[in-house]
């Protein structure tokens, strides 16, 4: 009896071998399937993060552009205002020289407080519209130095999502590069304004040119009279055009062949000459009230004004006394008439944030037409403190001998333990990119047959935001950024994946 006895308890003995060893298995195999799962959770979550991200940054872009649009628009409806009331000045001008030496001479404190009035609504409107391009430099030096620059809106949004993950200050080179051709930081008023006067103003590949968008010496020349030719009024045929018509070929009218012809001081501005809103005009004939006829006793009837720096605003008329000697209303008119501080001399145009028109030559459709294309880059380190002061429950880590060696498990990282290699070690870090758009679109109705109006400006406010792919322009390169951020080993898989076949969001690859 004593035998079988012997050979039950064997039996028992290695039911309960396989009963451990396949429990064991079971084990292993449920906490496997929730290491995995929870792997694929927090995939979802870290790409769902960058893709907000990215669609913030988008949106925070198109927002910026939308402001300094508006702005724009606001600074041209005070340049027609200021030209305006300039010319209106100089017209004035003429209607006074004329009657002074008439039987019906104008009052001189009537026409003198017009003509202040005048001068200062100017005067306040130069200084509306500089005020405006300020405020469009403190949102847009906002938007790369806080928005963009080191991810700072990423980073925002990923601490809501989840405190581990992390934006990578370097996963911002793609977003800056597209919008202010790779500066981190914007340049403040007086910064921009030295540059303009060396003429050490820096090329940009972004979107965002703070000075204007390719538009050269166009605002500098932007004078009351353009492309030098003087405002000129009463023209008795030919264009209204400057420089065309009968002013383009008629020698009594006076052309500056360039601004430092215009006047031979020089004063501490950012051309060193004035600012000339420079108004030409010949005393017409008029009738007084009562109907007597008034002959003008001269010809030359004109207004000078110029920047803050300088005294010689004035009026000039030929039966009167010479420039800069005259008064109106016992008043010397030095100041009267000033554009205020020269921003862009000789010209009175004010400045403004333009679009890099630049963008929009060549073949501007592969590279979105310019339109800034914005990475969000997100970071989870599995290797981190805090991930292994706070292991999740189902990461099994064990040392166990076979054949003679100690073998380590770890199903966190199926591959190998993980080490403190950095972030070019794939198994540590997980990582998602995202890219969103901002892009320009004024439809055109459909009965026109759809599409744009017009490519992108910052003239009008039809900026938009969206989710795009990462890959589709001709300088998007995604393994780039990776490996610019020191994600090597990601980059690498990308690339193997595009030579393998895969495409994203491109027919043709990433070209990587």
């Amino acid at each position: 009896m004593q035998p079988a006895r012997l050979l039950k308890s064997g039996a028992r003995g290695q039911a309960l071998v396989l009963f451990s060893l396949t429990f064991l298995l079971l084990t292993l195999m449920v906490l496997l399937t929730l290491g995995f799962g929870m792997r694929a959770k927090e995939r979802v979550e870290i790409q769902m993060a960058a893709d907000a991200a990215a669609y913030s940054q988008a949106v925070s872009t198109a927002r910026t552009f939308n402001a300094i649009a508006v702005m724009n628009r606001a600074q041209i409806a005070h340049m027609v205002a200021m030209a305006g009331t300039q010319s209106m000045i100089s017209y004035g001008s003429q209607m006074y020289a004329a009657r002074q030496t008439s039987a019906c001479p104008m009052p001189a404190p009537a026409w003198s407080g017009l003509d202040e009035a005048a001068a200062m609504q100017t005067l306040s409107l130069q200084g509306r519209a500089g005020s405006m391009f300020r405020a469009e430099l403190a949102i847009y030096n906002r938007l790369i130095g806080t928005h963009l620059a080191n991810q700072g809106l990423t980073n925002l949004i990923a601490k809501e999502v989840n405190p581990e993950l992390v934006a990578p200050p370097e996963g911002a080179n793609k977003s800056l590069a597209e919008v202010s051709g790779g500066a981190s930081a914007g340049s403040s008023y007086d910064d921009l304004m030295q540059q303009e006067k060396t003429g050490t103003v820096p090329e940009t590949s972004g979107a965002v040119m703070p000075t204007g968008g390719g538009q050269g010496n166009a605002t500098r020349n932007a004078t009351m009279g353009s492309l030098g030719w003087t405002w000129v009024h009463n023209r008795p045929s030919g264009s209204a055009g400057f420089g065309s018509g009968a002013a383009a070929h008629n020698p009594g009218f006076q052309h500056y062949a360039s601004a430092s012809a215009m006047d031979s001081s020089t004063y501490m501005t950012i051309s060193g000459r004035n600012s000339w809103a420079h108004d030409h005009g010949r005393a017409i004939t008029e009738t007084c009230p009562d109907g007597t006829p008034i002959t003008a006793a001269a010809t030359d009837a004109w207004v000078m004004s110029d920047e803050r720096q300088s005294n010689e605003d004035q009026h000039v008329y030929g039966a009167k006394a010479p420039p800069g000697q005259g008064a109106e209303n016992n008043t010397t008119v030095d100041e009267r008439h000033t554009l205020g501080a020269c921003v862009v001399c000789p010209g009175i145009w004010p400045y403004s944030v333009g679009f890099n028109a630049a963008l929009l030559h060549g073949n501007a459709d592969e590279n979105d037409y310019g339109q800034p294309k914005l990475y969000a880059m997100l970071q989870r380190d599995y290797a981190s403190d805090s991930r292994r002061a706070r292991p999740d429950p189902w990461n099994l880590l064990f040392t166990f001998k076979f054949a003679n060696q100690e073998t380590e498990f770890d199903n966190a990282a199926p591959l190998g333990r993980i080490q403190p290699t950095g972030r070019e070690d794939v198994q540590r870090n997980q990582v998602a990119l995202a890219a969103g758009l901002a892009y320009y679109h004024r439809p055109r109705p459909a009965a026109a047959g759809g599409g744009w109006e017009e490519p992108p400006n910052f003239l009008n406010p039809f900026w938009r935001a969206t989710l795009v792919s990462t890959e589709g322009a001709r300088d998007d390169k995604p393994a780039r950024s990776l490996e610019q951020a020191g994600f090597s080993e990601h980059a690498d898989a990308l690339r193997r994946l595009d030579s393998a076949g895969y495409r994203g969001g491109s027919s043709t690859g990433g070209r990587y």
